[in-house]
């Protein structure tokens, strides 16, 4: 019954946001080492946006394993500037700033820049409020989106192997 729901969560999920589906881990292999480097992670999802905004707005983010790199990825837009900016989670510092010029991201990035245009609130506040209402939880990621001409964070959770999608309202 478990899987089944989730399996339909993640499925509606997938078809609401198709930006999601990049951000995510796709296996339960992918999952698991996700879940191993978190533990470790000494930086709060929510924290490394905080640090992010001295390159701009932040508009996603996102703990990962890029080419087996653990890293906290933080989408944000200055201007007309999308960028992607690496913190070290480590250190709580910026490690890396890029330009989003890959067009799936990009893609994304603009969906992201224009939900967050739409919100009254800040992608850290919901994905804090996520948070705490989810004792033993730590935010993944952050993705906002719109639903229905109304813009929302979409926080995935972990607790080890347990994982979870809350939504947030942004306005």
């Amino acid at each position: 019954m478990r899987r089944t729901l989730m399996t339909v969560l993640t499925c509606g999920v997938i078809a609401a946001f198709p930006a999601l589906v990049l951000s995510q881990p796709q296996s339960n292999g992918e999952r698991e080492a996700l879940a191993r480097q978190l533990r470790g992670a000494w930086l709060p999802l929510e924290s490394g946006m905080s640090v992010s905004r001295s390159e701009g707005t932040p508009l996603s983010a996102k703990y990962e394993i890029e080419d087996g790199t653990f890293q906290l990825s933080v989408y944000t837009s200055s201007g007309e500037a999308l960028s992607e900016v690496i913190v070290d989670e480590s250190a709580g510092t910026i490690a890396k700033v890029h330009a989003i010029e890959h067009r799936e991201d990009l893609a994304a990035a603009l969906q992201q820049k224009d939900a967050m245009a739409r919100a009254t609130r800040t992608l850290e506040v919901a994905t804090t409020e996520a948070v705490r209402a989810n004792p033993g939880y730590r935010a993944v990621s952050a993705m906002p989106r719109l639903n229905d001409g109304r813009p929302v964070a979409e926080i995935t959770l972990a607790d080890g192997a347990d994982w979870r999608v809350v939504l947030q309202p942004l306005d």
